[in-house]
């Protein structure tokens, strides 16, 4: 990208910029206009002609105007990321409150991720997809049984940093409150001050009892709770916003909605390609536009995510939408988020 003088540039940024506000081929006159006569509509119509040479725009049929490819949309994703920490988006006030506290009012659960989907998706207007941290390395700080009828029970998982986990299970046989409640107090015991991951490394296949009914008990919930959690190593995925993108037109042809469905419906799918895209940038935005996405069901997508911080624990935030998405909106709106985690109690 350095090979393009300062007026390439300017160019080739307003023709993404006015592409991404009325979804058609962009004309001279048009760019002109929006440049305030900066260049007359010849000398942007030769710039035009040579970024179409370079690859950077496309011309869908004779006399129309330009679209972005691929390479014209990643030059300006480029250019907004190089001078992001000068043109950042500063959150007002009212906003930023607001934002703080949705999210204070859910940090303490698991919620707090449904909570940021939430927001990403309105900050954005695309679809967010968060990348919840991974419990594994989280310590078990106590185990809660509630009786419930038909020997069913209630058993409450309370881990540091405020998270929770519940579940219902059915007992093999019937026992007394007292046996119940007594069995809880040893499960507890038992996983209290480890972490999820010395916990499902067999913590509970080795649980061993005395020949007593509540420690009998408490093997059974052992076996019974492992549910609760088996599902935590990768962390948990929210996502908001499909209906933000549906009205673009690229979704008048049925082929890119069936594509976004297909993905949307694969947990193993989200999670693999956000953690290939976060790999690539440490802890900075990273970004796939069109067919850098590895993924064929994504080649009429672009895919933006950046890390963000839990309680020492990494999550990862994104947004996806057509290649024709606000991204300096899409970047703010992460960013916003990922600031704002950051001075949470």
């Amino acid at each position: 990208m350095n090979t393009l003088d300062f007026r390439t540039h300017e160019i080739l940024d307003a023709i993404v910029r006015l592409n991404i506000e009325t979804t058609k081929p962009v004309s001279s006159s048009l760019v002109a206009r929006y440049l305030r006569g900066a260049y007359s509509p010849a000398t942007i119509r030769v710039v035009m002609k040579n970024l179409e040479g370079e690859g950077f725009l496309l011309q869908p049929h004779t006399s129309a105007g330009r679209l972005p490819t691929d390479q014209g949309y990643r030059a300006f994703v480029d250019r907004v990321l190089s001078a992001w920490q000068l043109d950042r988006w500063e959150t007002p006030r009212h906003l930023q409150q607001r934002i703080t506290f949705d999210l204070q009012k859910s940090v303490s659960g698991s919620s707090l991720v449904k909570a940021l989907a939430t927001l990403l998706s309105k900050l954005t207007d695309n679809i967010s997809i968060i990348l919840g941290p991974s419990w594994e390395s989280v310590r078990a700080l106590r185990l809660d049984l509630y009786p419930k009828e038909n020997r069913r029970v209630l058993l409450v998982l309370v881990l540091e940093n405020a998270l929770v986990r519940t579940g219902h299970f059915q007992l093999d046989r019937d026992y007394p409150r007292t046996v119940l409640l007594e069995a809880g107090r040893i499960f507890s015991e038992r996983i209290s001050g480890h972490t999820v991951a010395e916990i499902r490394a067999g913590l509970l296949a080795s649980f061993t009892t005395s020949d007593s009914a509540a420690s009998r008990c408490a093997s059974e919930l052992a076996t019974r709770g492992r549910d609760l959690f088996s599902d935590v190593a990768e962390g948990e995925i929210e996502l908001e916003g499909v209906s933000n993108v549906l009205d673009q037109p690229e979704f008048s042809e049925p082929g890119p909605l069936k594509a976004l469905i297909r993905f949307l419906e694969s947990p193993s799918a989200i999670r693999d390609v956000l953690n290939r895209l976060s790999s690539q940038s440490g802890d900075e935005f990273a970004v796939w536009i069109g067919k850098e996405n590895p993924v064929g069901e994504l080649h009429s997508f672009s895919l933006l995510s950046t890390p963000f911080d839990l309680g020492g624990r990494r999550g990862i935030l994104a947004v996806l939408g057509p290649r024709r998405m606000p991204y300096q909106r899409a970047f703010s709106g992460m960013d916003v988020l990922r600031r704002s985690l950051q001075h949470l109690s």
